[in-house]
Formats: C-alpha cells, sequence, structure tokens
C-alpha cells in the first residue's frame, strides 16, 4: 500500500543510446575521391601540386586566424584596463561612457565590413 506524500519521487530513467554504424572503407574510398577530384581541377586550372597548396593553405590559414585571435585579445585587454581605471577615476559614469561608445564601435565595424562587399 502506497502513502500519499507532497514532493513527487523520480521516475526511473533509461539510458538510451543508439549506436551509429561505422564504415570505414566506405569513408576512406569517399576521401580518396573527393582528394582525386580536388587534384584534377587544380591540373585543369593550371595550378601546383595539392600537396604544396595543401600546405601552404594550412599555414596561411593558422596564422591568419592567430593574427585576429592575437588583436582580439589585445582589444579585449585594453578596454578590461581602461573600464578598470575609467571606474576607479570616474566611478559608474563609465558605464555610460561604455554605453555610448560600444555601439558607435559596432556600427563602424558594420559599414566597414559592408562597403567591402
Amino acid at each position: 500500500m502506497k502513502f500519499p506524500t507532497l514532493t513527487r519521487l523520480p521516475n526511473y530513467r533509461r539510458f538510451n543510446v543508439e549506436p551509429r554504424y561505422y564504415d570505414p572503407v566506405k569513408e576512406d574510398i569517399e576521401e580518396r575521391t573527393s582528394r582525386i577530384k580536388q587534384e584534377i581541377s587544380q591540373l585543369r586550372e593550371g595550378g601546383s601540386s595539392h600537396q604544396t597548396s595543401g600546405i601552404a593553405g594550412s599555414f596561411s590559414r593558422r596564422a591568419n586566424y592567430t593574427k585576429n585571435a592575437n588583436i582580439l585579445q589585445m582589444v579585449i585587454l585594453i578596454s578590461l584596463i581602461i573600464f578598470i581605471g575609467g571606474y576607479l577615476l570616474y566611478g559608474n559614469d563609465i558605464f555610460y561612457i561604455f554605453l555610448l561608445i560600444v555601439p558607435i564601435y559596432f556600427y563602424i565595424r558594420i559599414r566597414k565590413y559592408s562597403k567591402r562587399r
């Protein structure tokens, strides 16, 4: 016999995992065919071999990504330093200043990107 309670007891939960089917042979064939198609398209365009362009491309992408990341980190660090210094010098007024500056900054960035395209 079950006594009535005010609290609700949790029901048992089942752990349900649906196994995924992995076919390494099929994946290898798809990878090879895509690589061969890329090489053929590069040869038709008169480009260099796949290996040299792939290596150069990955290094340039990595350098560009790290450059953007370093700039973003520097901007965040400078803005935090300015924010903390402004708070110590001006108090709560720095919040209002940032509320004015940040939308102007984003407007300029969006306008600059729209002009590129």
